[in-house]
């Protein structure tokens, strides 16, 4: 569907970066939920980084930590349980774990927005579109009731919902999956962000409005500037979407690099099974090799690495101790044993 672009009119928060030339810097993040059953270390020890403008995917299995990040970024961990236990996260050279809680309000929203997977969830079925929308522009803008009105319109129009000022007095219900998915982008736009998170933003839609979702998220981050960080589990969606990509696995990064090199040259064996379980159209003669093994416990995690129980190449080393996340190419991080300079066998 193609967008009736308009050049936003009120750019609440300027874009920037931190004197690094870094937007976002996520430094050793550490995120534990603390159960009856043990310690969950569902993010741990993750780093990343991401410039203005950029668009990072992080993808991996159901539990792998990809959506506590995300949460974590945010800090929207419910605590108890959770809890954000170590790391950094610097956004334009400000520490988000330093930040009061009253601060990080006036962040969320306004300079770093989320869109959750689950719209229907995340908008309130008693308010309508426009009242939900208006509720953003109130909190962080000193915009009048007609001005947050016609803003509502502006960015209804934006993502592309047509007869905006009929939808805008619609609720959530009277809307399809679609639409209202677009409502949830249009709110994460409001304040003109420098940042959106997006956190599984197509899973409950089919796959025609899926595309068309995506394209919308693409488009718009080229028309606005805007950075984004992408969290799937699907690697369909990662190569159409972004420019770099973060494969997660029992809460560690376990491969880093750009879009290109991913599905070229993948280096770590986790990331080579996602690849080779992908059906490819139009070739029926290639047989998916699936990944052996479960996922193991997050809270009785091996000593060692943690795909060693599913790996094809396991070494007595892997069994020892986690690899660390190492630099095997220019900007290719790889956490893999097997693949460190002067080890790897292939």
């Amino acid at each position: 569907m193609a967008l009736k672009h308009k050049t936003l009119r009120h750019g609440f928060a300027e874009q920037g970066a931190a004197p690094s030339g870094s937007l976002l810097e996520v430094k050793n993040l550490r995120t534990f939920f603390f159960t009856e059953e043990g310690v969950v270390p569902a993010v741990n020890d993750v780093s990343f980084s991401l410039k203005p403008g950029e668009t990072l995917g992080i993808v991996g299995e159901s539990g792998c930590g990809k959506s506590v990040t995300s949460l974590s970024l945010m800090r929207l961990i419910d605590d108890p349980p959770g809890r954000i236990i170590g790391g950094q996260i610097v956004y334009k050279g400000r520490d988000l774990l330093s930040l009061r809680e009253d601060e990080m309000q006036r962040v969320r929203g306004n300079e770093i927005s989320m869109i959750f997977q689950e719209p229907m969830t995340a908008l309130n079925p008693v308010y309508t579109v426009a009242h939900q929308i208006a509720e953003v522009l109130e909190l962080h803008t000193d915009l009048d009731k007609a001005g947050r009105k016609a803003r509502v319109i502006e960015l209804l129009e934006l993502v592309g919902i047509p007869e905006p000022e009929k939808r805008a007095e619609a609720y959530p219900h009277e809307l399809s999956g679609g639409m209202r998915q677009r409502v949830m982008i249009a709110m994460a736009l409001a304040c003109n962000p420098s940042l959106i998170v997006a956190d599984e933003p197509t899973t409950a839609l089919d796959v025609t409005i899926q595309a068309q979702i995506l394209e919308l998220i693409k488009e718009l981050q080229q028309r606005l500037g805007t950075a984004v960080i992408l969290i799937t589990h699907d690697l369909a969606v990662i190569a159409e979407t972004v420019e770099r990509v973060a494969v997660m696995y029992s809460g560690v990064i376990v491969e880093m690099t750009d879009v290109r090199t991913l599905f070229k040259s993948a280096r770590h064996p986790y990331t080579e099974g996602l690849l080779n379980s992908i059906p490819v159209l139009g070739n029926s003669g290639k047989k998916l090799v699936p990944i052996k093994g479960r996922v193991p416990n997050l809270t009785q995690l091996p000593p060692g690495c943690y795909f060693s129980n599913r790996c094809p190449y396991v070494m007595p080393k892997c069994l020892e101790s986690l690899p660390p996340l190492e630099e095997v190419s220019p900007g290719h991080s790889v956490r893999c044993y097997l693949r460190q300079k002067g080890t790897d066998a292939r």
